[in-house]
């Protein structure tokens, strides 16, 4: 009941200064939407599968499905659900116009403020911290995510990122609060919207996990004998070989006691197995994850993808990630672990000249700026690829002292789930990257109101351009009619 009570008052802020903030996003929005619907009345690329698959769940036509596309109804089915009460008082081609349904991500985005508001809170609540300043930079935050360039241009199109990205941030939270039923519930309606979200279902296991297996070496006897006096932190690669080592001493000497420990990791992650279970019961019946249409999401290795994410999240988060100390404290771990930076550069090397995949999307549609992106850079040239890669390492570590914070095994958890959510993808597509940056943002501690400023005044320019591009730019191809815009 507790849990209940406390996630009432996170997801419903009774100050009139964090409802007027709300509502002035609400109206922000509309703006918005109402000059792209004034100049792109029908439906836009992905949107023209999406709207005619929706509109026939609008008549209730459930069995008709759409061979082009790939994810699963839970778009769909929610929107029927939302609309409903306005199909019977205004009649299906109204309430299920292109207007109507764009609508229903702007209510997924109404929501997803105040969950990551109530995340923000929950992660970085200290009992020392100033609950009025904690208030402020959480409220900030939250506005400030809720118009990350991204997930802010798809809010206004028929696209099933914004309840995507509402429901797995949704499972987060019920996480944090500990009630693992209602997450893995969330969880199993993210992976509805699309089937890629089962990595954070994992990420959600994994942290359950974690958490299952600190208290474990924190509470082991072998720990209990050692001297308390010790008062430096381990470090991470200290922290994983004491694990390891109360592991193999566990298994070697007190079998029961490590199989006590898998049966409590098993328990606190029942829930996600469940859903788990039930995801790998449909790829069987599928017999693959996509639906639909698989000629273009062939799964392979492209381990380049984790480079475009480092350098998509360090340009994001540039005010936190770059900084003249950050950078000195670099050249300095480069020199002092030479064999590490050699061993990075050399296995990035053989990594971008062996697995750089470029799928038929990124170099035959000029619609996306990762087209221009591959073209004006990467293909045009060639050894740029290879020159990047300091900046990957820069990137990379950059990231992990963000997080030092953070205890090894989420770190490890996060990386695994980043490694499965972008390495197989073929296509180089920054909507790709919308989780795992919120998800690790969320996870950044607050430095200053400099640091936040610069942030929302980057992420405002980039709105703001991509916006304007869309709307005031549109271009034909040859003889097509139809006008093609800029985006994502």
């Amino acid at each position: 009941m507790t849990f209940y009570i406390s996630t009432v008052k996170e997801l419903t802020m009774g100050h009139a200064a964090e409802i007027s903030v709300f509502v002035s996003i609400l109206i922000v929005n509309l703006i918005v939407m109402y000059c792209i619907n004034q100049v792109q009345q029908s439906p836009y690329m992905d949107e023209i599968f999406h709207i005619r698959q929706a509109k026939h769940y609008c008549h209730g036509n459930f069995t008709v499905w759409d061979p082009m596309i790939t994810t699963l109804p839970g778009l769909y089915l929610i929107t029927v659900g939302i609309l409903k009460p306005f199909i019977l008082l205004l009649g299906v081609d109204t309430a299920c116009s292109v207007a109507g349904l764009r609508l229903i991500n702007i209510l997924f985005q109404a929501g997803t403020f105040y969950v990551l508001r109530a995340i923000y809170k929950t992660i970085h609540s200290t009992p020392q911290a100033d609950n009025k300043e904690a208030d402020k930079v959480a409220l900030v935050t939250a506005i400030t995510l809720t118009f990350f360039p991204l997930l802010h241009f798809f809010t206004f199109l028929y696209y099933t990122d914004p309840g995507s990205t509402f429901f797995v941030l949704l499972m987060y939270l019920f996480h944090l609060h500990g009630n693992k039923t209602l997450a893995a519930f969330m969880g199993g309606m993210s992976i509805l919207f699309r089937q890629t979200n089962i990595v954070w279902v994992i990420f959600m296991a994994g942290l359950s996990a974690a958490d299952v297996i600190q208290d474990w070496m924190n509470n082991h006897a072998h720990v209990k004998k050692k001297d308390k006096t010790q008062q430096a932190p381990l470090t991470d690669g200290q922290t994983f070989q004491s694990f390891l080592k109360l592991l193999f001493g566990d298994f070697k000497h007190a079998p029961q006691k490590l199989l006590r420990l898998i049966g409590c990791v098993i328990m606190q992650c029942l829930y996600y197995i469940i859903t788990m279970v039930l995801f790998g019961l449909f790829v069987h019946l599928n017999k693959g994850i996509v639906v639909g249409d698989r000629s273009q999401h062939e799964a392979c290795l492209n381990f380049p993808q984790i480079f475009y994410f480092v350098s998509f999240t360090v340009l994001f988060l540039g005010p936190y990630m770059i900084r003249p100390s950050r950078i000195i404290n670099f050249i300095l771990f480069s020199v002092n672990h030479l064999t590490l930076t050699v061993g990075f550069l050399a296995i990035s090397y053989a990594i971008v000249n062996k697995y750089t995949y470029v799928h038929l999307y990124l170099i035959s549609d000029n619609r996306h700026y990762t087209f221009y992106v591959w073209s004006k850079i990467y293909e045009r040239l060639p050894q740029i690829r290879y020159a990047l890669i300091p900046s990957y390492y820069y990137g990379i570590f950059s990231l992990l002292q963000t997080m030092k914070y953070k205890n090894v095994f989420w770190k490890l958890v996060f990386i695994i789930c980043l490694f499965a959510s972008t390495i197989p993808q073929k296509l180089l597509e920054f909507r790709y990257f919308i989780l795992p940056y919120l998800l690790y943002r969320l996870n950044v501690r607050f430095v200053s109101w400099k640091e936040l400023a610069l942030e929302v005044l980057i992420y405002f320019t980039v709105n703001v351009f991509t916006i304007y591009m869309f709307i005031a730019k549109p271009f034909k191809w040859g003889d097509n009619v139809d006008l093609q815009r800029f985006m994502w």
